[in-house]
């Protein structure tokens, strides 16, 4: 059998044959490189994904996956001023080719910011705290309240929803907060207040009624006192029962400090 083939390769018509069978061979190998690898392997499917940032994740994600993607609601950061599910970053990035089925991981904007702990501000120079509490923190300063004290622009105090706050008290971030700003030692002698027996929010409202201001608070458990109830407070008592005017009162109440977290 292979004499035969031998012989008929070395004449002219099986000479033919050869080249033709091996020209067949190399268009047939062509062809599959060109139509049929492509076909099996997708090759051919590529789409450049579009700029998805700015858009509402709802909307884009019911388009992606229609389109044949597979989107994927990897994050969420809060943006101040950004509605909630807007799309901020996407991989693969914009302009990147892309097949269908391929995951796109989306971060989208939330709708609340997390909360952090209020940094130490009180005794700071005005100008300090304000740099500090806006560009490092991303709080907002509403009202600047000034009261008489010891030492002029410095922060005695600081104030969010109406309510005093704490160094290491969670507040959401880019909170606004109120800052009561000491300006200077003042001749004018004001009533003092006792407010031992009272809830620390009256306590502080009163104190800052008669024109003294609220220096440090402390907390302690205290088994006769009721939760939140001022026990002690420093000065507590003076002499002529009047003080000058910004006059720092330090008070001491029962319970947990709002910057610990409950166990």
């Amino acid at each position: 059998m292979w004499r035969e083939w031998r012989d008929y390769l070395s004449q002219r018509e099986g000479k033919l044959f050869l080249v033709l069978s091996i020209a067949a061979l190399g268009l047939s190998y062509g062809l599959f490189l060109a139509v049929l690898l492509p076909w099996l392997t997708r090759q051919g499917e590529e789409y450049r994904l579009p700029n998805l940032a700015g858009r509402p994740y709802p909307q884009v994600a019911q388009a992606l996956s229609k389109a044949g993607f597979s989107p994927v609601l990897l994050d969420s950061q809060y943006v101040p001023e950004t509605a909630p599910l807007t799309i901020l970053l996407q991989d693969p990035p914009p302009n990147t080719r892309i097949k269908k089925g391929r995951k796109i991981y989306l971060t989208v904007a939330s709708s609340t910011p997390p909360q952090i702990p209020f940094p130490q501000v009180k005794d700071l120079p005005y100008e300090q705290a304000h740099r500090l509490l806006r560009e490092s923190y991303g709080f907002r300063i509403g009202d600047v309240v000034y009261v008489s004290g010891s030492v002029p622009d410095i922060v005695v105090g600081v104030r969010y929803e109406g309510k005093p706050i704490e160094a290491g008290q969670p507040i959401p971030r880019y909170a606004t907060v109120d800052l009561v700003v000491s300006r200077g030692l003042s001749e004018e002698k004001v009533p003092f207040v006792s407010v031992v027996g009272l809830p620390i929010e009256e306590a502080v409202a009163r104190i800052n009624a008669v024109g003294l201001t609220v220096g440090h608070i402390r907390y302690k458990a205290q088994a006769d006192v009721p939760p939140g109830y001022v026990y002690r407070q420093y000065p507590d008592r003076v002499p002529g029962d009047s003080l000058p005017a910004g006059t720092a009162i330090d008070l001491f109440v029962n319970g947990q400090s709002p910057s610990t977290p409950a166990e």
